[in-house]
């Protein structure tokens, strides 16, 4: 039987563990010998990437390939998703051709940061630690952070959870906030979603920690459904907003893209889009008030 790769993290190495990964996604992701991000050439004589991208007439996009319904590969072979389809409304507003760039939640920041895209559209929380490294743009998304559990496992709490194995994804907010949460829970980290939701599955791990919408999402497709229980309020950690990462310090290209998002927003685009792939008539059933997601807006 396949058993995914996997790392245990305890209470006492986990902090040291999050605060050396972004160095290691960065050499990991292609970073010169200095340490230090690349630079895209726009960067090094001052255009926006507005104006980069206007110019070569193409958006470079990072997107996730792992995580269903917001950017994934279809029975057909095709990337698609929210996300996915987001970025491609993005690009027609822009009077662009897509190229989209498959991340995950380890390379999504270093690449941002090469020049190697222009945004990134990966359910990236808004955190603050992130914030210091790359720009965000408005919220276009928000989920609260919660549990899949095996349906017989019993568990259907945080404080279940104290002893128990809890797999989270390389990169993820939920490796930090989960920790706080259930400080005597053993942390497994694994690459990426689909291996993570193979050692639940395989009983390797007790329950994922994760944003509820992704949970949702590995629970749609999975072969028996019923198998999992998505915990609510109960279990619930944590939670954030959805934003687009561009590099820092480019207010042109950051409005372009939030009054971009607002224009989807308010002519009911975004709503399409939501009810198309996370909506109530979709696997995954979601509504914008269970969430309790609006955009903001400026006029």
């Amino acid at each position: 039987m396949f058993k995914p790769r996997f790392r245990s993290e305890d209470a006492s190495t986990v902090n040291d563990s999050r605060r050396g990964f972004l160095r290691a996604a960065t050499a990991a992701a292609g970073v010169g010998a200095a340490g230090l991000p690349g630079r895209s050439s726009a960067a090094d004589c001052g255009k926006s990437v507005l104006q980069t991208v206007k110019e070569a007439g193409v958006l470079k996009a990072g997107v996730t390939m792992e995580v269903p319904y917001f950017g994934f590969i279809d029975e057909r072979g095709n990337h698609v998703g929210f996300e996915y389809d987001l970025v491609t409304e993005i690009a027609k507003r822009l009077k662009v051709k897509l190229e989209v760039t498959k991340v995950t939640s380890a390379t999504r920041i270093p690449i941002l940061q090469q020049g190697r895209i222009d945004l990134v559209a990966s359910t990236m929380t808004h955190y603050r630690s992130r914030d210091e490294v790359v720009d965000f743009s408005i919220d276009y998304f928000y989920s609260p952070q919660t549990l899949l559990v095996r349906k017989d496992s019993g568990i259907r709490k945080v404080a279940d959870l104290n002893g128990k194995r809890v797999g989270a994804v390389i990169g993820a907010g939920s490796v930090k906030y989960f920790q706080e949460a259930q400080p005597g829970a053993k942390i497994q980290t694994f690459e990426g979603q689909g291996e993570s939701f193979l050692a639940l599955s395989q009983g390797l791990v007790d329950a994922l920690a994760t944003d509820a919408v992704i949970l949702a999402g590995l629970r749609a497709n999975a072969a028996n459904p019923g198998d999992f229980v998505l915990l609510g309020k109960e279990a619930t950690y944590g939670g954030g907003p959805y934003g687009l990462g561009v590099r820092e310090n480019d207010s042109k290209w950051r409005d372009a893209i939030n009054f971009t998002l607002q224009d989807i927003w308010s002519d009911g685009t975004w709503d399409k889009l939501f009810n198309k792939w996370v909506g109530p008539a979709t696997k995954l059933q979601l509504t914008k008030e269970v969430l309790g997601f609006e955009m903001e807006t400026w006029h």
